[in-house]
């Protein structure tokens, strides 16, 4: 592992987008100011907080490390990683939270794997998902691999957290940079693409902590339903190559629109999965919303699949 660049250029640009969280950010931006790896620039994008934010980031002018982006208006969280992006000069890429924890020798372990795995475009890490009491480990166990080539398996769960990535500029510029129109779940949206054009690289350890906060943009079941309809028109070319995963969405978004009590929206899509695959299971369910409509009648002021998710990631 390199711990200097040529001409003054670091090697990793850190990018830490922050909305309203003068409580959180200084704990965030800390921990990435305290890693044993130090050839880096922490790029901090204030993402035009209405609270004290900017006066928290204004302790850090100065910083030989830290550099402050001041968006004059609300760009959302890929907006502001990508004016983030804009600035950075390294050929690796880091994003952090504004609410979350890197361990000490997060960087460290991860641009060691990166220069000894040069096919890799994309490394990612475990986390330690807190929220109050309850905790856990991420990715969670249900994946089939965590590595190598995504492309597949992307379409269906996303394995990584923007906080826990550290990406190939040259990867991430041929992907495409985060999709400003969405609001949240851009991680997600974003990683499909990269998985398109180059291999991962994950390590195990939990190098990440990542707070269940109150105030931050968690992942709201009918928001994770509204994105995979929006991801199955946007990326069609993709899913007519694995109509087994164009399914399954559509059963995950039926059930979610059923447990969320708009059942003209579940049947659409148990009707779609069961369509594409038909099995039972997406019988049983199209079953059950019907006679859950018939009891309850229609879903009032549910969403209709136009708007954008939601999701923590935001920022």
């Amino acid at each position: 592992m390199t711990d200097t660049s040529p001409a003054g250029i670091p090697r990793v640009s850190v990018i830490l987008p922050a909305y309203n969280r003068e409580d959180l950010v200084a704990r965030a931006i800390d921990s990435v100011l305290a890693q044993s790896f130090t050839d880096f620039e922490l790029i901090v994008v204030d993402d035009c907080s209405t609270d004290g934010t900017r006066a928290v980031l204004e302790r850090y002018r100065g910083h030989p490390r830290v550099r402050l982006v001041l968006s004059d208006v609300n760009r959302g969280g890929g907006g502001a990683r990508n004016l983030g992006i804009a600035e950075a000069r390294a050929d690796l890429i880091a994003f952090q939270d504004s609410d979350d924890v890197w361990l000490p020798h997060k960087l460290a372990a991860q641009v060691a794997a990166m220069d000894a795995r040069p096919a890799a475009g994309l490394c990612y890490c475990g986390a330690l998902y807190s929220a109050g009491r309850e905790s856990y480990y991420l990715p969670k166990a249900l994946f089939d691999r965590f590595e190598g080539d995504m492309s597949d398996q992307i379409l269906i769960h996303n394995t990584t957290s923007t906080q826990t990535l550290v990406i190939r500029r040259e990867a991430l510029d041929r992907a495409g940079h985060f999709d400003g129109s969405f609001r949240r779940l851009q991680d997600w949206d974003l990683m499909i693409r990269v998985a398109q054009v180059t291999e991962f690289l994950f390590l195990p350890e939990p190098l990440v902590v990542i707070y269940g906060t109150p105030g931050n943009i968690s992942s709201v079941p009918v928001n994770d339903a509204v994105f995979r309809a929006v991801m199955l028109e946007k990326y069609a070319g993709l899913f007519a190559d694995h109509p087994d995963l164009r399914a399954e969405h559509h059963y995950i978004i039926g059930r979610t629109w059923h447990k969320a009590g708009n059942h003209a929206l579940a049947r659409r899509n148990l009707r779609a999965a069961f369509g594409i695959r038909p099995q039972p299971r997406s019988v049983a369910a199209l079953l059950v919303s019907l006679l859950s409509g018939l009891v309850s009648g229609p879903a009032s002021g549910a969403a209709t699949g136009a708007q954008r998710p939601a999701s923590k990631s935001d920022r």
